[in-house]
């Protein structure tokens, strides 16, 4: 499935060397504001990396179909378009399977009818419309007192600003690439948001952060390191603050049994190495002939560069559609912080 969402849908499509890509919004509230300058600021967030992003420059203009009149959503499906104009498809002529890269579980879930271009609907260039159809969600949310941030936390295992720019130029001479780690702090959630077992808040929000391909893994809280800790160094223990009960640790990332405690909802994503590299390797190619093959064409170094703003965008429709789950479709609406009319 290419939708993601219950109450608030998002569908994207498109493909990296076709026309352009899109996105389909359903569900939203009538009558919120639409800051189309924000959205042009978080596409140009989705672009930085230096000398160190792909350079396959694309202008990213967002053009809004349908869904907004007068600079407000009316309710119905909002519709949002991204032209290609930059592609070099013929950089993609008799590739064989990537490494790293779908193209052969394409290939074989497809019979063979897949665009192999650029990755074709399973390129980061999908990450373009989930980052302008993410901010429209994430202006409706900071409307409620709700903010999702990010912070890149380590690329190619190093922390130290010097040592990671020493290693990205590594690796950029050597036609390799880096993964890295992102964490995104959620702040504002209400108590009680989510649901047990399978519908836990945890669930959505990692079936959302997946979409995002370079996604490896996704923890919460005290995430892997919990399992090195004692109980009472994992447990998060209760006070009262002003006739209110907080935590005075926040191991478990904001979210028990899969619902809000109200503390920052925090999560450790991993970003897998960019698989485009330069350097040969051993393949398979669609005649089923074994070879070996250097990547083609304009990739960056390193993903985890440009990837914050879509995480964020991702979280964004996970944590709205649990909202409207929890509230209902009025509930969510008389959420608003600010007169908006």
């Amino acid at each position: 499935m290419s939708t993601y969402g219950k109450n608030i849908t998002l569908t994207l499509f498109g493909e990296s060397h076709g026309k352009g890509v899109g996105a389909l919004i359903t569900g939203l509230p009538a009558g919120e504001p639409v800051d189309e300058q924000s959205i042009a600021c978080a596409m140009n967030r989705r672009k930085r990396g230096g000398t160190y992003a792909t350079p396959r420059k694309e202008p990213d203009a967002v053009n809004i179909l349908s869904g907004i009149y007068n600079g407000h959503t009316t309710g119905a499906p909002l519709a949002l378009w991204i032209e290609n104009k930059n592609q070099k498809s013929e950089d993609y002529e008799n590739m064989p399977f990537r490494p790293g890269h779908a193209d052969y579980t394409a290939h074989v879930k497809y019979n063979g009818f897949d665009d192999p271009r650029g990755g074709g609907y399973f390129s980061g260039r999908l990450t373009a419309p989930l980052t302008a159809a993410g901010d429209i969600l994430i202006q409706i949310l900071n409307r409620r007192g709700i903010t999702i941030t990010s912070e890149i936390t380590a690329v190619g295992g190093e922390k130290d600003g010097d040592n990671i720019k020493a290693k990205l130029e590594e690796a950029k001479q050597t036609q390799d690439s880096l993964g890295g780690t992102v964490d995104i702090a959620i702040k504002g959630v209400p108590k009680g948001i989510g649901g047990p077992r399978f519908q836990s808040l945890q669930s959505q929000l990692a079936a959302a952060l997946y979409g995002v391909g370079a996604v490896k893994s996704v923890a919460f809280g005290s995430g892997e390191e919990a399992s090195r800790k004692k109980g009472s160094e994992q447990n998060d223990p209760y006070y009262i603050e002003e006739n209110n009960i907080r935590t005075k640790t926040n191991n478990a990332g904001g979210i028990l049994g899969g619902i809000t405690n109200g503390e920052d909802i925090l999560i450790h994503v991993a970003v897998k190495p960019t698989p485009s590299i330069g350097k040969t390797q051993h393949t398979v190619n669609r005649k089923g002939e074994a070879v070996d093959y250097a990547i083609q064409g304009r990739h960056d170094t390193a993903i985890v560069l440009r990837i914050p703003v879509a995480l964020e965008s991702a979280a964004a429709f996970a944590i709205a559609d649990a909202l409207v789950s929890a509230k209902g479709d009025i509930g969510f609406r008389e959420m608003k912080r600010e007169d908006t009319q």
